[in-house]
């Protein structure tokens, strides 16, 4: 049905062309069912208009980039936001052409840096996009029921088993968005769903109840501890013979130019799309070495809240840690039953973590299961993140 050209670029055979063709017609069909009209937009687009939305830092490496022969800048499209936006500011003038819903079936281009799971993260694809153009907020919440409607239509036809799930919006923006998920052991996306309840989101949107601390265990007296060249969760755990949840990691962050210590449990991952909205949206990287050594007095590996002059960030899970190990600031060292309040302050608690197997949902307190599956659509309330940049008023 395809075949590969090169990587993340594929030629689709007279079998594959008839299969596409026919999932083009259910989309088309469904979308102008909704009332949303078609429209063709260019691959080509000039570079200043991303810029105009300050999404270039955004995409990163993966907006693809070339010069024409006056040596202007273009970008190959890897989505519409900013052209949609351009086009409706010079042809809308009045409110009473709106609400105003155009959608395209166009190629968009990203330069992936991993090309994977053949035509399912390729640098060159095919995109159904959708933007719709409303009066106020009730119009926006009216157009996004009827895109997510006709998208569980789509793929109803199409006899997927499906599910949305609460997402993240990433570098589109806006507050709101829902992915539609194909559950799939091989998929690179993650899903987080309660056994009992309608709750299900991606992984790096998906939240839990808070862990209960248990209040009856005594604090202990500090102890330092020798752990030559163990710089990892899992050596550190099995030296001391101490399960990596009573172990607390802390990672050093940089944003706006300042320094953040960053803590969570041994066991857990620091969500940095959740890490980035406690810090107002700052675009965050972990520090490099230097800045760590400078900050912590210690080779990587061994930084640890006691005694740090920097502001700290602590998820739940560890503000409720008792008798805990953590890094002593110095090389091969940790220290053993440290207690926040006694030992360390911490300036601000959050959830700044994923989601792992087993915990508990945010709605109804069952257990959440974590799964893979196959991204196969994205609905996203923008609001006027685009049309504010762009003057479209």
């Amino acid at each position: 049905m395809i075949r590969k050209l090169s990587a993340g670029v594929y030629t689709y055979l007279p079998l594959g062309t008839r299969i596409l063709n026919k999932v083009i017609n259910i989309i088309r069909e469904e979308m102008n069912k909704s009332g949303a009209i078609e429209l063709f937009m260019p691959a080509l687009q000039p570079l200043a208009l991303i810029e105009l939305s300050g999404r270039i830092d955004a995409f990163g490496d993966d907006l693809l980039r070339i010069k024409d022969r006056h040596k202007r800048d273009i970008a190959l499209s890897p989505t519409h936001e900013e052209v949609i936006t351009d086009l409706i500011k010079n042809e809308v003038s009045s409110y009473k052409q709106l609400p105003l819903i155009l959608y395209q079936i166009q190629t968009k281009f990203r330069d992936e840096a991993r090309p994977r799971f053949g035509v399912l993260r390729s640098k060159e694809f095919l995109m159904k996009d959708a933007y719709s153009f409303d009066i106020d907020i009730d119009g926006l919440n009216n157009s996004y029921q009827k895109m997510y409607d006709t998208y569980c239509r789509i793929f109803e036809r199409c006899k997927l088993d499906f599910l949305a799930v609460e997402a993240d919006s990433g570098a589109m923006g806006g507050d709101v968005s829902h992915e539609f998920m194909v559950p799939n052991e091989n998929g690179e996306d993650v899903i987080v769903k309660c056994r009992s309840c309608d709750y299900s989101a991606n992984i790096e949107k998906a939240e839990s109840s808070p862990i209960v601390s248990d209040d009856n265990l005594e604090l202990v007296e500090l102890k330092e501890v020798s752990t030559p060249k163990m710089t990892t969760i899992k050596e550190v755990s099995e030296f001391l013979g101490i399960e990596s949840n009573k172990m607390v990691k802390t990672l050093i962050y940089t944003y706006d130019s300042k320094n953040v210590a960053v803590l969570v449990r041994g066991d857990h991952g620091v969500n940095e799309s959740k890490l980035a909205k406690v810090l107002s949206g700052n675009e965050i990287a972990l520090a490099d070495e230097n800045t760590v050594v400078k900050l912590t007095n210690a080779p990587m590996g061994f930084a640890g809240p006691i005694g740090l002059k920097t502001q700290i960030i602590a998820d739940q899970a560890v503000s409720i840690l008792k008798n805990c190990v953590v890094g002593g600031n110095k090389a091969d060292t940790h220290i053993l039953n440290a207690n926040q309040g006694r030992d360390f302050k911490i300036d601000k608690v959050s959830d700044i973590r994923y989601v792992t197997d087993g915990d508990r949902c945010p709605k109804c307190n069952d257990v959440l299961d974590v799964s893979h599956g196959i991204e196969l659509g994205h609905v996203f309330k923008l609001g006027t993140r685009y049309s504010e940049p762009l003057g479209a008023k």
